[in-house]
């Protein structure tokens, strides 16, 4: 059945909401605020319905052409109708929104950090190998692959050599027994890695051949299943904090995030919403290979990262020592297992941030007060989790002091963001 409806606000996930004639309340995909759309609903869920996008009667001044040819199609890139500033408006109301949903309440608005790249941002993109050779990305809440040649949000380099992959007839080749390829990008030069991670119980046969016959496309050829990683696989960003220059390492294995020049503002935000003395202490939670923790250290506190990834931790120590640091100390633990222990211990902190993954903190949350810190700095990609651990955390005598959101994702509905707390 097709209805016509105008469209309120944007929701977390990214669809258009709005109301039915009947006061169902009805979620649509690809619309933005004040359009007038016909929809068609595809599901019909307890308390709203969920709808298909059939025509648009009246369109929003924010609506724009979506550049990408697979746009619509492709399940990545579900905003790129909407110009960038309002995207940037959607995200800072859906993560001021969360925080009321959650009874929290919100500190004074602050506008989303914009993003130095709306394109061509992605230093890391995976791409999914169906077995009859289409390479791409899977259709929106589908297992369905769309063929790509070309993708708008990664770095050029990716790009090139995606094209030389396929010119190759590389996916044809390699679709029997790889099921995923990885190209990575060195932020720091035109490094291009290729991850190739093949099919469950499966090892591709020749593995040193198929190697050697990719090497001339990219610098380093990667089967994810085969160790040690080759030397030329090494990712490297530049950064300055407190006017010194630092420089990272890390591999394929290691979290980094995807928008390094946004990565990089990242950082310095963080920086100057702490200026510590130079005897503070801090607790860096899922620190992965020192994004946060090298800068942090370069600052004065002496400083302790906790990671459960233990390939992430040699490389958060060579970072460490690569920066000259001697008030760093690295753990490869589970977070809250290690809280825990902290807290057993007795330990203090003058400040902890945390970094966790979507899911966010979960019961490590409630841990965080015990360690009494002045600050809490939590950087999260997901509203909702954020939201959650966030009012763990108040609830034992903290207040949420700034709430910026960050656009790490342009042109998705992906939201990053930093929450500072401060003990009452």
């Amino acid at each position: 059945m097709e209805h016509t409806l105008t469209i309120k606000k944007v929701i977390a996930g990214g669809k258009g909401l709005g109301t039915l004639s009947d006061g169902m309340v009805a979620m649509v995909p690809a619309t933005l605020p004040g359009e007038t759309v016909v929809a068609r609903e595809t599901k019909n869920r307890k308390g709203y319905r969920e709808m298909r996008l059939v025509r648009i009667l009246e369109a929003s001044p924010d609506r724009v052409e979506p550049p990408c040819p697979y746009y619509g199609r492709c399940g990545g890139c579900d905003w790129q109708h909407a110009a960038y500033p309002a995207q940037l408006e959607f995200k800072r109301l859906i993560l001021r929104e969360s925080l009321v949903r959650a009874r929290l309440e919100p500190p004074p608005d602050h506008p989303a950090l914009a993003s130095p790249l709306a394109f061509g941002y992605r230093s890391r993109l995976r791409l999914h190998l169906d077995q009859s050779g289409r390479l791409g990305f899977h259709e929106q809440a589908s297992n369905t692959v769309v063929e790509i040649n070309r993708c708008l949000l990664a770095a050029e380099p990716i790009n090139q050599v995606l094209a030389a992959l396929i010119e190759g007839g590389w996916p044809a080749r390699l679709a029997a027994e790889i099921a995923t390829i990885e190209l990575i990008h060195s932020p720091a030069d035109a490094t291009v890695a290729v991850v190739l991670t093949p099919r469950p119980s499966q090892r591709p046969r020749h593995a040193p051949q198929l190697i050697d016959q990719l090497h001339p496309l990219a610098e380093a050829v990667i089967l994810a299943s085969i160790h040690p990683t080759p030397a030329r696989a090494i990712f490297h960003q530049d950064f300055t904090a407190h006017g010194q220059g630092y420089h990272l390492s890390w591999d394929h294995r290691c979290f980094f995030q995807v928008n390094s020049l946004q990565n990089a503002q990242l950082v310095a935000t963080v920086l100057d919403l702490l200026p510590w003395p130079a005897q503070a202490t801090a607790l860096d939670l899922y620190c992965g290979m020192g994004n946060f923790s090298i800068p942090l250290a370069l600052a004065g506190p002496e400083v302790i990262g906790v990671e459960q990834n233990r390939g992430s931790i040699h490389w958060a120590r060579i970072n460490s020592r690569a920066a000259g640091l001697t008030s760093t100390r690295f753990v490869a633990d589970e977070v809250e297992r290690q809280l825990r222990a902290l807290v057993d211990a007795g330990a203090r902190f003058d400040t902890i941030l945390l970094d966790p993954p979507r899911q966010g903190a979960g019961k490590a949350a409630p841990l965080l007060p015990l360690l009494l810190p002045a600050n809490i700095l939590s950087i999260s990609c997901d509203p909702a989790t954020l939201a959650r651990d966030l009012a763990q955390i108040v609830a034992q005598g903290y207040t949420i002091t700034r709430l910026i959101p960050v656009d790490m994702f342009p042109q998705t509905h992906h939201i990053e963001s930093i929450a500072l707390l401060e003990r009452i």
